[in-house]
């Protein structure tokens, strides 16, 4: 059983800006020795000799892919919130061991668009994702088809072609090259 810290989430203000927290989790499966070779994106057997990465698709446009992510509730750690979002979004069936289990290992911090602001009448004017990485165990991902519609395993090179955003890729990129998940 995981033992997460049960600190207060605290909302985020800057210079008028109120963050939304948010948990999201990066979930790595490390080379494997896969007796049959698939290329499918969806496949956990694809680059058996190479750690992949799950990366989900959420139904919009722009800036649809990136990794298993959501809101943290009142009372909850971004570690508990990051499991139950990956629970959520990609089904019960994928097991997960939690590499950071109290502090994120990046975060990414951002303002919402205007017409995104004045359109949702939200009291949050941006967002603070804090990234939990975490080492695949077993399962697979099924997209619950509403907040998630599809996902792929994809190797770090190919992350950088399916993420949109350049400065949430930057911050991506640079955590998974320079932290290591076993």
């Amino acid at each position: 059983m995981l033992t997460t810290s049960r600190l207060p989430r605290v909302i985020t203000r800057c210079h008028s800006t109120l963050y939304r927290p948010v948990a999201a989790i990066i979930v790595k499966r490390g080379p494997c020795t896969a007796t049959a070779f698939n290329d499918d994106m969806h496949s956990l057997h694809r680059k058996p000799n190479d750690s992949v990465y799950l990366l989900v698709k959420k139904p919009r446009k722009d800036h649809a892919w990136g990794f298993p992510q959501g809101g943290i509730d009142p009372g909850e750690s971004i570690a508990e919130a990051a499991l139950r979002e990956l629970s959520e979004e990609c089904g019960k069936d994928i097991k997960v061991r939690l590499v950071d289990t109290v502090s994120p290992s990046c975060v990414y911090q951002y303002r919402f668009p205007d017409e995104f602001i004045q359109r949702s009448k939200r009291r949050f004017t941006g967002a603070k994702v804090e990234f939990m990485r975490a080492e695949w165990l077993k399962g697979q991902c099924s997209p619950d088809h509403h907040e998630i519609v599809d996902f792929a395993w994809l190797t770090l090179e190919e992350l950088e072609g399916f993420i949109e955003d350049k400065d949430y890729k930057h911050v991506i990129i640079n955590a998974l090259k320079t932290k290591h998940i076993p």
